[in-house]
């Protein structure tokens, strides 16, 4: 009975997410901000950001359950007066299952920014986006292919054709703000809307449009005056379609070494730990280190839905690598 049990959540979690969700989720959701807003793009501490992260999750399930590996750069690539433009491009690669799905998404993002008061910036940006998706049908096994003991790949499955494979155009757009708004505290916020083109993406039938993905974020990075000691609260919601998740919590920050906004962030050297919700799905924690322009995360999930039947609580792990090269000054001042 659990076998029977198991394979009828795995089946229910895979129809979901092929057909529902349609987008993976991830726990450092705070640390890659481009592909959270394409307004992001370019609105960091320094010239040039590089970033990469890998997940996998509800392996307990299945090693092949979900792998997803994502990178990206972006700099910002015009300075004027109290304006810039920003460009970048974000990848994002994610295998699921023993069908070996894969959803390719190559993003080329674009923003323009504005200073609108000392430190404050306020952008917008733009992801003109190349969708792809595959499915390996030779790995799949059917019940007319059951001989008895064991599967028989050579005998016809009796399942209807389709397509393997698919290519898209998508579009995503963003709005974003980030400001040091006082010496010790930095806040950003902004609202984003993906798949606005809500391209086909089914493999049966002509009209398995995506659902149009609705995020608002923000974040904040809080001093607490004569310690070395910093709260970053964060938190996102998220809507698409029938489907609508939150993530909140907080790292907290201890600053070996604090940066300046003249000797810029590269000089910071500081160790966070954080806990986070994620709504319906999963508590979990994270630490990183922030050290001379490079910084390194790392995410557990403690599964707590309907699932954690089949996970025994095992939901993901995470990881992330970013690098911040040609520091001017840690609030992004203008030449």
């Amino acid at each position: 009975m659990k076998k029977y049990l198991l394979i009828f959540i795995i089946v229910q979690v895979s129809m979901l997410t092929v057909i529902s969700q349609q987008d993976r989720h991830y726990s450092m959701f705070n640390e890659s901000t481009m592909a959270l807003n394409p307004g992001a793009t370019g609105l960091f501490p320094g010239d040039v950001q590089l970033f990469t992260s890998y997940r996998n999750q509800w392996s307990a399930i299945n090693p092949n359950m979900f792998k997803t590996v994502s990178g990206s750069i972006d700099a910002k690539v015009f300075q004027k007066d109290n304006y810039y433009l920003a460009t970048g491009v974000n990848f994002y690669n994610d295998v699921a299952g023993d069908s070996f799905l894969k959803t390719g998404i190559y993003n080329l993002s674009l923003s323009a920014g504005v200073e609108i008061d000392r430190d404050q910036f306020l952008a917008i940006g733009f992801q003109p986006t190349y969708y792809q998706r595959s499915i390996e049908l030779g790995q799949m096994t059917w019940g007319n292919q059951w001989a008895g003991e064991q599967f028989n790949i050579l005998q016809p499955s009796g399942e209807a054709t389709f397509a393997e494979s698919i290519v898209k155009f998508d579009l995503n757009s963003g709005v974003y703000y980030y400001g040091q708004v006082q010496y010790n505290l930095l806040v950003t916020f902004g609202g984003s809307v993906g798949h606005i083109t809500r391209p086909n993406v089914g493999f049966f039938t002509p009209d398995e449009k995506i659902y149009r993905k609705y995020i608002v974020n923000a974040s904040a990075e809080y001093g607490i005056p004569s310690t070395k000691i910093y709260i970053d609260p964060s938190a996102y919601y998220l809507r698409q379609g029938p489907n609508q998740s939150v993530a909140l919590g907080s790292d907290i920050k201890y600053m070996f070494k604090e940066s300046s906004k003249y000797t810029g962030y590269y000089d910071e050297k500081s160790f966070l730990v954080g806990l986070y919700y994620r709504s319906s799905d999963s508590f979990y924690s994270k630490i990183g280190l922030n050290w001379a322009g490079i910084s390194f995360g790392a995410a557990y999930d403690i599964n707590i839905s309907s699932l954690s039947v089949a996970t025994n609580g095992m939901g993901g792990m995470e990881f992330f690598l970013r690098y911040r090269i040609g520091f001017e000054g840690k609030y992004n001042g203008f030449k």
